[in-house]
């Protein structure tokens, strides 16, 4: 019995290590982006979400903006990840900060593979060439009035509101 529970700590082990090489190979190929910590509660504050309503994070990285929107607006929050290591500490994370919560969601799937119609806000801090193919998506898939907040960096054709979150600034879309 201890040789197997030796070759399942093994395996999980390798797994592990396997999972960090691909994301690092997949990093050279899709750049990192992040929303500071300075401005993280500047920039949720701006979402105005009621309990009812659902949030997402577009390449939700290490979680803070799903938990923060959670915690400010204790609406359903959900991230979307595609590195293997980023998600896999993510869930980690939630299940030491609250294992039980279903309106705290981390899927790791590519949000281009996803609809989008079942959320109020959509949040996403990407490269300018993701945010062009974003905006069909959105204009296709978003309901009426669903808003979505960029950072840094601005839908291609649509016009948005520029908005100051300390010393970032987000473009905000209603749809």
């Amino acid at each position: 019995m201890p040789n197997g529970l030796a070759l399942a700590i093994s395996l999980l082990v390798i797994l592990l290590f396997l999972a960090y090489i691909v994301s690092i190979i997949l990093n050279f190929f899709t750049p990192f982006f992040t929303t500071p910590n300075k401005a993280l509660k500047k920039i949720v504050g701006k979402f105005n979400l009621k309990p009812n309503q659902k949030f997402v994070d577009l390449g939700s990285g290490d979680g803070r903006v799903v938990f923060q929107t959670y915690s400010l607006y204790k609406c359903t929050s959900v991230g979307y990840e595609i590195s293997p290591v980023l998600s896999l500490f993510v869930k980690l994370k939630k299940f030491l900060i609250s294992p039980f919560n279903p309106k705290i969601q981390f899927k790791d799937e590519s949000f281009f593979k996803i609809n989008l119609r079942e959320y109020d806000v959509v949040y996403c801090c990407l490269p300018n060439d993701v945010l062009s193919n974003l905006e069909k998506k959105f204009s296709k898939e978003l309901k009426k009035g669903s808003v979505v907040y960029c950072l840094r960096n601005e839908l291609p054709k649509k016009q948005g509101e520029k908005i100051r979150a300390g010393e970032e600034v987000v473009y905000r879309y209603t749809f």
